[in-house]
């Protein structure tokens, strides 16, 4: 009876905002294997945008999030607290110093990933900076 009562009033935490830098197919694999492992883990995580420097891909949805231009990032860690941004080696996209510096005033972390790495310990990583 315990046990029914806790599953009745548990709740799960509130999910982690994370942004990805990039929409690359690492980055597209690594943010499904994420959402998917929501139903499983105890951090679910919540990807509030995916970072993209090419115009074409402005506004775009990816996962259910919209893809933003770098000059928006720190904008979106401040509005949505976001804990969390993911990006993996290699990526090129181009974020100007005064942006990082925003970021890095507020209480995000920043996580590099290897390319060389799978999805599973990429996940197990994200996991553990959270």
């Amino acid at each position: 009876m315990l046990n029914q009562l806790k599953r009745l009033f548990w709740r799960k935490p509130k999910p982690t905002n994370v942004i990805f830098i990039g929409i690359d197919y690492l980055c597209f694999s690594l943010a499904r294997a994420l959402l998917d492992g929501n139903k499983q883990s105890e951090h679910t995580i919540e990807i509030t945008a995916f970072i993209d420097d090419e115009p074409w891909n402005n506004r775009t949805q990816v996962h259910g999030s919209t893809v933003y231009s770098p000059s928006e990032i720190s904008a979106l860690v401040r509005k949505h607290d976001v804990k969390l941004i993911i990006q993996i080696q290699g990526e090129s996209i181009s974020i100007a110093d005064n942006i990082w510096e925003g970021i890095f005033k507020t209480k995000a972390k920043l996580i590099t990933l290897e390319t060389g790495q799978d999805i599973k310990t990429m996940q197990t990583i994200v996991y553990q900076a959270l």
